[in-house]
């Protein structure tokens, strides 16, 4: 089964995060909560959005149902590759992974993921004990130059051997009040707990901003779920998506 919404997110976390989805699925999150698999065609969901990409598939999927908000050409393709899943009353982990294979068979060319929506408040930060390992980087700082065509937030990062960035966490400002974070560390530079300490950091600015800070991660890095369990990132939901 899903993972049931953590009750240690307030009502008024739980209300910014509730309504940052239903704007992103054009759906109030209830209508999953009250049971039952749906698929909507939902034509924002073929138009640029945050930051320029499109994102043809989104579902969010809650202990008790689940919606899947999909570019409208691409619904009756998504009921006939789930077949008898459309009818259940929830989705369970053998139905998202399908759910994840049929949107990556149907976007060949989009990033795709299935995986944890966590989401973080001030009252469940946990931050890294070894936090100032990470460092702001500056606009205008030539190692993260190859990151702001992707990111339109503040970033932090650890640095390597003259100056390389190898390990960071930069933010995507999703709405006027959630910020997500996304994090990446070199594969030689692993197992230090630097992605702690910079997702430590970048919530912290987002928290200090007034923001709800989310993390959304893939179900099988056990890492990055370490990383947001342990800076006290509760589960909202699970979530497939497809994004070009």
């Amino acid at each position: 089964m899903t993972p049931v919404t953590s009750a240690r997110l307030g009502a008024g976390t739980l209300r910014i995060v509730d309504d940052y989805a239903a704007q992103v699925l054009r759906c109030p999150p209830d209508v999953a909560r009250a049971g039952g698999v749906h698929l909507l065609a939902v034509p924002e969901r073929g138009l640029p959005a945050w930051h320029g990409y499109v994102m043809p598939v989104l579902g969010l999927s809650f202990a008790s149902g689940a919606v899947v908000a999909c570019r409208p050409d691409l619904l009756e393709q998504l009921k006939a590759t789930l077949g008898s899943d459309v009818r259940l009353s929830s989705l369970d982990a053998a139905a998202l992974r399908r759910l994840h294979r049929a949107v990556r068979q149907l976007l060949p060319n989009a990033f795709t993921l299935g995986g944890d929506f966590r989401v973080l408040d001030a009252s469940t930060f946990a931050p890294s004990a070894q936090e100032d390992r990470a460092e702001f980087i500056a606009d205008e700082d030539a190692s993260a130059l190859h990151l702001r065509t992707r990111f339109d937030g503040a970033i932090f990062g650890v640095r390597g051997p003259h100056g390389r960035l190898v390990s960071y966490a930069a933010l995507k400002r999703k709405s006027e009040a959630v910020w997500e974070i996304a994090v990446a560390t070199e594969a030689d530079y692993r197992g230090r707990g630097y992605a702690r300490d910079v997702v430590s950091a970048a919530s912290r600015h987002t928290l200090d901003a007034g923001r709800i800070a989310i993390y959304i991660h893939d179900r099988d890095n056990s890492t990055s779920a370490f990383v947001a369990r342990a800076l006290g990132y509760q589960m909202y939901s699970e979530i497939v998506l497809g994004e070009y």
